[in-house]
């Protein structure tokens, strides 16, 4: 098996876990032949990059991709919390941050009821796409999405999602999407989950943007974490016995498959002006590919790292970032998470396929499984 070439590459290999204890082993900040960017994999240099004030979400002469100007998904993307650094937007995730916890039981109780009817049929084929409906389907239903319109609203979320890397596909579902959440936030009664994104700070019009950037945002990290949790079981068989004998929890279970086979498996950030960050001297427009899976398994933030022990203590994550772009929602995808591999268990489904070559999603920082090879 020939080991990738970079870090995009690395997001869809059978196995990018020795390439990238070969990137943590060069520690700090530091360049490949042939990748242009800077690469932080260790864990000390991710948390610094993540952490720096310095490192930006976007390119200063690009806040947003400029193939995407003039469209419903630009005008979406630059209102997006996590494309944003500074000015209003820390009042939006202040909101984010709050409102998200306390939906927690609500996420929960809508999550185990799309489970239920997404994954009835006990077919391993069905769960690629069963995974990505699933975050989309809970989160507008709490919103107040009429059901009519949530298959269509996955494939609008779809649509962005793709856009935003490839300029040949259309993002002008965005403008659906933002119609539909505004809809919510004036509808009379409100539900109580839009009513608690509307009672924060911020203005309108970013809340409305940033209640769609929690679909699109949930879309491929739920689905990932899914089939992440699902193949750990698959190829751990002695999970089940654990849990059948209370010696973890299915919640232990995904927050180890968070860390293990991270369902984000990089992140960027972008140098403004020359800046020194993690002892290296960076250029102003420097990109810095922060490899958050190469970083979840570094030994000195978790011994043992490729093993997969539900009961990890003092287990060390950055799949969902750190510092002032850190997710807000890690919970909800935990809770979506969870909610969907209780049920795929319990409907009897053979996962033992799953424990064999896999074919993973187009992408190049999300690990996102496609099916069976």
């Amino acid at each position: 098996m020939k080991p990738p070439t970079d870090p995009y590459q690395a997001v869809t290999h059978p196995d990018p876990y020795p390439y990238y204890a070969e990137l943590r082993a060069r520690g700090g900040l530091h360049r490949i032949p042939g990748f242009g960017p800077w690469i932080a994999a260790d864990a000390a240099t991710v948390r610094a990059v993540l952490t720096s004030e310095h490192c930006r979400v976007r390119p200063k002469a690009e806040p947003v991709p400029s193939h995407l100007e003039g469209t419903s998904a630009g005008a979406l993307f630059g209102r997006l919390v996590r494309m944003n650094d500074g000015g209003p937007y820390p009042a939006v995730k202040q909101t984010l941050s709050r409102a998200l916890p306390e939906a927690l039981r609500e996420v929960e109780a809508e999550s185990r009821q799309w489970a239920r009817r997404l994954f009835t049929e006990p077919s391993l084929s069905r769960l690629p796409d069963a995974a990505l409906q699933l975050p989309v389907f809970v989160l507008a239903s709490l919103l107040g999405f009429p059901e009519d319109t949530l298959e269509a609203s996955v494939q609008d979320v779809e649509a962005y999602v793709r856009s935003v890397v490839d300029p040949t596909v259309s993002g002008e579902g965005a403008a659906r999407l933002t119609e539909r959440v505004a809809a919510c936030f004036h509808a009379t009664p409100r539900t109580a989950f839009t009513t608690l994104l509307m009672s924060g700070l911020g203005a309108e019009d970013l809340r409305v943007p940033n209640a769609v950037g929690l679909l699109t945002q949930a879309y491929e990290a739920t689905a990932g974490l899914l089939g992440a949790t699902l193949r750990a079981i698959a190829r751990e068989p002695a999970l089940r016995e654990q849990l059948s004998r209370g010696e973890c929890t299915l919640d232990d279970v995904v927050q180890e498959a968070t860390r293990h086979e991270s369902p984000v498996q990089n992140t960027r950030r972008f140098t403004h002006a020359p800046a020194t960050v993690a002892g290296q001297e960076l250029e102003a427009g420097a990109t810095v590919v922060v490899v958050l899976g190469a970083a979840n398994r570094d030994p000195r933030e978790n011994p043992r790292p490729d093993a997969f022990l539900p009961r990890r203590v003092g287990r060390q994550t950055f799949t969902f970032g750190l510092g002032a772009h850190a997710c807000p929602g890690p919970l909800l995808a935990t809770a979506m998470a969870t909610a969907a591999a209780e049920h795929v268990l319990a409907t009897g489904v053979d996962l033992t396929p799953l424990s064999g070559p896999v074919t993973w999603r187009a992408s190049t920082n999300t690990r996102v499984l496609g099916g069976l090879r």
